[in-house]
């Protein structure tokens, strides 16, 4: 039985959104819907995204929306990145992931905090997709407690730093070329101690592991990194000495609001999976959609969708205007995040032994959405950092 259709994004509410926002939200439909769908089954099953898919992402013009045209960007904002984020991750949220990581926890680092010469010299390969970016920050010992646990060392060495270390779980890792690493450069002084750098992964001292086997997100190959001695120069500083802990957490606030776009696209995914399915599927001599249990459990998806879209575009609204709290993307993250893994657990509930298939759409995005509410920060420290940023702006208002 076929039940993908054509999706259920008519029954969505439309948000309005900026012409430039719509003009990209369709270019990156359109491509995902010819180049990403119908080999999402074939990425998860393969636990790789294709080779040809990340110069195709490039000629879209897709890698590098944040960064300045000089560069080969489109010089846009993170609406912008956000609907093309939605967009892939709805046809396919591992690759999803994959450009989450390469186009913002990368490049995007990279254009608000790299040199000139960094600029010039990084980001049109990046862009252009014949180089592929991660980001190296967790740790075997470092996951909520990144900057504190955090053992990976660059030390004064010569001209420049020796780094040594080992990153855990990193996104892309078995095939990045470049990676933005966070390692301790002065340890007495613990977080303020932190820095950034850019590092060329075909440098000495540098070793990609093998892919990991994950519960989900298969497509994106997550993998160690060790660095025994990697020597680095000062021009490979990113934001300046013992800036790291800014670097990091500013970056971690906007990729929150980004990443939500991946959970907004799993969220719509579901639906366009199951309601096609209800629709066709039948059970006592009528479609199971005529059932009111299951027209109820469709409806929740729907208000979900409708819901999470609405405040992720708002929330993306008020960023570009910079305005709102440095905890509302993890707000946001949070909210959305918990919906999109109720959706996916529905639809392999409304689909029965179909959804539980281990080869199905439903089991695939069921999977996939347990990244959502553990990376980026877990569920739990998500509101905590939402409790305390809201106790704190409480307080600055009341003195």
């Amino acid at each position: 039985m076929n039940t993908h259709g054509s999706g259920a994004g008519w029954a969505v509410l439309d948000v309005p959104l900026t012409a430039t926002a719509r003009t990209i939200r369709c270019e990156a439909r359109a491509f995902a819907r010819r180049e990403i769908e119908p080999r999402a089954a074939e990425i998860d099953a393969a636990g790789r995204f294709p080779d040809d898919l990340w110069p195709k992402l490039g000629q879209a013009g897709l890698l590098g929306l944040t960064v300045a045209p000089e560069y080969g960007g489109a010089g846009l904002g993170y609406l912008e990145h956000l609907v093309v984020m939605e967009e892939i991750s709805r046809a396919s949220t591992a690759l999803g992931f994959s450009y989450l990581v390469h186009s913002h926890a990368c490049v995007n680092q990279i254009a608000l905090y790299g040199t000139q010469e960094q600029k010039r010299r990084l980001l049109p390969g990046l862009v252009n997709g014949s180089q592929v970016g991660g980001l190296a920050m967790t740790e075997p010992d470092a996951g909520s407690d990144v900057l504190g646990g955090m053992r990976t060392v660059a030390e004064p060495a010569g001209d420049g730093f020796r780094l040594s270390g080992r990153k855990a779980w990193i996104a892309n890792a078995p095939r990045a070329d470049v990676l933005v690493v966070y390692a301790r450069t002065d340890p007495d002084l613990g977080s303020k101690g932190i820095s950034a750098f850019v590092v060329n992964t075909r440098r000495p001292g540098v070793t990609l592991g093998p892919a990991r086997a994950s519960l989900g997100m298969r497509g994106c190959q997550v993998g160690d990194i060790a660095f025994d001695g990697c020597h680095l120069g000062t021009d490979d500083l990113l934001g300046g000495l013992n800036q790291g802990a800014a670097v990091l957490m500013e970056g971690l606030a906007r990729e929150r609001l980004v990443a939500t776009g991946g959970a907004l696209g799993l969220l719509q995914a579901c639906l366009d999976v199951t309601l096609p399915y209800c629709c066709l599927r039948e059970q006592f001599g009528k479609p199971i959609a005529s059932f009111q249990l299951v027209q109820a459990k469709l409806a929740d998806m729907l208000a979900d969708l409708n819901a999470s879209r609405s405040y992720a575009y708002a929330m993306a609204a008020v960023h570009g205007n910079g305005q709102g709290h440095s905890f509302d993307s993890t707000a946001l993250l949070l909210f959305v995040a918990e919906r999109a893994s109720a959706a996916a657990r529905q639809a392999v509930q409304l689909m029965g032994a179909a959804g539980f298939d281990a080869e199905s759409t439903p089991s695939r995005l069921y999977r996939d959405a347990s990244l959502f509410t553990l990376g980026f920060g877990t569920s739990e420290i998500r509101r905590i950092v939402v409790g305390r940023g809201l106790l704190s702006a409480s307080q600055a208002r009341h003195h």
